[in-house]
């Protein structure tokens, strides 16, 4: 099959291209794989991940500014309740060399959460995060 197939599937039928070159691989018909497009798109599904992984952190991080700052005793249950589901999936798509990447972005992902609070509650929230990393991830 040739590059110019394989992009015109890619482009207009994904999941026929999915299989072709899932049975390609399986048969290490490698000739037939489509090389620049299968990088993408794994490339892609790292980026999927990390991002699901810091956007749960940064709902997580808002939920704990809410329970720490709002000061609305009613809703620290359902607060902790949405903390713990954030974690739990967290602990499922976290991989270890995530970590220095969420580290760099820690600071980024701590004021978007800071931004999402204040469009709610009137509070005087901290600059900088009052929380660790590590205390935050599973």
């Amino acid at each position: 099959m040739s590059q110019i197939t394989n992009d015109r599937i890619y482009e207009t039928d994904f999941y026929q291209w999915t299989i072709e070159q899932a049975q390609a691989l399986r048969e290490q018909n490698f000739q037939e794989l489509d090389w620049e497009n299968i990088i993408e798109e794994i490339e892609a599904l790292g980026r999927s991940d990390y991002s699901a992984v810091a956007s749960l952190l940064m709902r997580e991080i808002e939920h704990r500014l809410k329970i720490d700052y709002a000061n609305r005793p009613e809703c620290d249950r359902h607060w902790r309740s949405e903390m713990v589901a954030f974690r739990k999936n967290i602990k499922r798509r976290l991989s270890p060399s995530m970590k220095p990447k969420l580290e760099k972005d820690f600071s980024e992902i701590y004021q978007d959460a800071v931004e999402i609070v204040l469009a709610k509650y009137d509070l005087n929230l901290p600059t900088t995060s009052p929380y660790n990393l590590e205390d935050l991830l599973p």
